[in-house]
């Protein structure tokens, strides 16, 4: 299963073969209806019961036309999810917001990866960090972000005391659900995933774990009672976490000793799912994208100044997984359209059918995307930079905002469109230039995620700046196919991970090739965007 921003995913897999049995999604219902959410003071927040809900939406969505004795011959689940996503929880792994005096309360609930209320706790992480006698963000690329876990915890323990009271511990998302599929009740007793614990919380085994308790209660007094509750061992995902809780087993038909694997973060089990190999990109482009790395750490790869973090094993155990990413990629071709749409919706509301309305809305972007591409690339072309929700790589910055050069009365939505899709591509070039700066060669590129595997424009515009061939799978579930690969060997069906890949792994369906006509003008536009960057 894969937790994303909107919905989860669910997969039922075939792990000798590769087939998928079934298929299943579940929106959030309180997120649909942006519940706990205000956008104008980034602040994103999902009710556990989201997650509950959509978790049994998905079993019985994916076991509606199966053989019940297929149900039981259900080896392992693995789960991934959007991170960094903290929650507090209470004595018995309950998120704060499962109890009646907090079940409103946007801080018991899910604090989401976009959710960007920490920037100032931040910037106190960074400057503490750079005046410790032992440097923790040194594996986070030197910069520690508001859209991870201390930060948000921070921020929570300040704005609401009584959730801090309340609080026994903390659990990424990463880690609550394998809590709750397995029925975990004792903090203790939960495998931390290395994954989020190394990208998000700067767990790093050379300087012992976690930051230290004088670190985090010099940071701030609120963290005295929790310091003791966290944790200092953590687990890849091909181990296991715990066996699927009774709960499940009545009501689904599992057998009880189904295993359920440690969690780990999307992107991460993404690019395992779109077959990761040492040096290749893996680009997991949705509403916004994490570009995924490893490196056999036998080649002691060096530090990546400004990404977000090198951590052994958090992609392909036994590897060295580097994470870099945009804070807005999709979201903002989603950002355009409900700008561009907005005002005939409000003046022709009465007038129109919701067939209509909807008709408008799935007949923007093709619209759109014939009009950028119809039009030339020129060296006086408007540019756009991608901070529309900050900057996450490189160095991390979420006060950026967006700006844009060039626009003239001849400007019209096409060459918005056109500059928009750009500047997403130059954002993901600027990643690229970053490892290239460090000598960590990027010798291949695969792209997966919904936007691939949707719009062909957007992505040959990213070959085309990138100056390299692009590789599209033939899966646009690869997070969900990570998490099988992973499920298949915790359930011991393979003893490797490459193996397992070879079977299991999306295969690649399509190269988008760059178009040379179009490079030389790019790198003038792309110093332009470099320039506004600056800004």
């Amino acid at each position: 299963m894969d937790f994303g921003t909107d919905s989860v995913r669910g997969i039922l897999v075939n792990p000798y073969n590769g087939e998928i049995l079934s298929k299943s999604v579940s929106y959030f219902k309180r997120w649909q209806r942006g519940l706990y959410c205000k956008p104008a003071e980034d602040q994103y927040r999902q009710h556990p019961l989201d997650y509950m809900e959509s978790i049994e939406e998905i079993f019985t969505g994916l076991f509606q036309d199966i053989d019940p004795d297929l149900i039981k011959q259900v080896v392992a689940i693995g789960t991934n999810t959007t991170g960094s996503t903290p929650v507090a929880v209470d004595e018995y792994c309950r998120p704060l917001a499962l109890l009646e005096e907090f079940k409103d309360n946007p801080n018991a609930m899910f604090i989401l990866w976009k959710d960007h209320t920490a920037i100032q706790e931040s910037d106190e992480i960074n400057a503490l960090a750079r005046k410790w006698s032992i440097d923790y963000t040194q594996s986070s690329g030197g910069i520690y972000s508001s859209e991870w876990f201390w930060s948000k915890i921070l921020h929570t323990n300040r704005k609401d005391p009584q959730v801090q009271r309340s609080a026994f511990t903390w659990l990424e998302q990463s880690d609550w659900i394998p809590t709750y599929l397995t029925g975990t009740d004792k903090p203790a007793a939960i495998k931390r995933n290395r994954c989020a614990a190394g990208h998000k919380a700067m767990w790093n085994a050379d300087h012992g774990g976690l930051p230290s308790s004088e670190f985090l209660c010099s940071l701030d007094p609120s963290f005295y009672h929790l310091v003791n509750r966290f944790y200092t061992t953590t687990y890849t995902s091909n181990e296991t976490f715990g066996t699927i809780s009774p709960y499940f087993v009545e009501k689904y038909g599992f057998d009880s000793n189904t295993i359920i694997t440690v969690g780990a973060l999307d992107a991460h089990h993404g690019a395992v799912g779109s077959g990761s190999a040492p040096y290749t990109l893996v680009k997991v482009i949705g509403t916004s994208t994490c570009d995924m790395l490893v490196v056999p750490k036998t080649d002691n790869p060096p530090l990546v100044e400004g990404i977000c973090g090198q951590v052994d094993g958090s992609i392909d155990p036994g590897m060295i997984g580097f994470e870099a990413g945009q804070s807005a990629f999709g979201d903002i071709y989603n950002w355009f359209k409900k700008m561009m749409l907005q005002p005939a919706h409000a003046i022709l509301n009465d007038q129109l059918t919701t067939e209509q309305k909807q008709w408008l809305d799935d007949g923007f972007f093709n619209y759109i995307t014939k009009e950028a591409a119809a039009l030339p690339v020129t060296e006086n072309d408007l540019v756009f930079t991608d901070y529309h929700n900050g900057r996450r790589t490189p160095d991390a910055d979420f006060t950026k905002e967006s700006a844009a050069y060039g626009f003239t009365l001849a400007t019209h939505a096409g060459h918005i469109f056109k500059a928009l899709v750009e500047s997403t591509a130059f954002g993901s070039k600027a990643i690229i230039d970053r490892f290239k700066a460090f000598d960590v060669p990027i010798k291949a590129v695969i792209a997966t995620g919904g936007i691939p595997n949707k719009s062909p424009y957007i992505i040959q515009v990213l070959a085309d700046v990138l100056a390299c061939d692009i590789q599209v799978v033939d899966s646009d579930q690869t997070c969900a196919l990570g998490s099988a690969i992973f499920a298949s060997l915790a359930g011991r069906i393979y003893d490797d991970i490459g193996e397992a890949k070879q079977v299991m792994a999306a295969k690649v369906v399509k190269t988008y090739s760059p178009n040379t006509a179009n490079q030389e003008v790019y790198e003038v536009l792309y110093k332009r965007y470099n320039t506004l960057a600056t800004l």
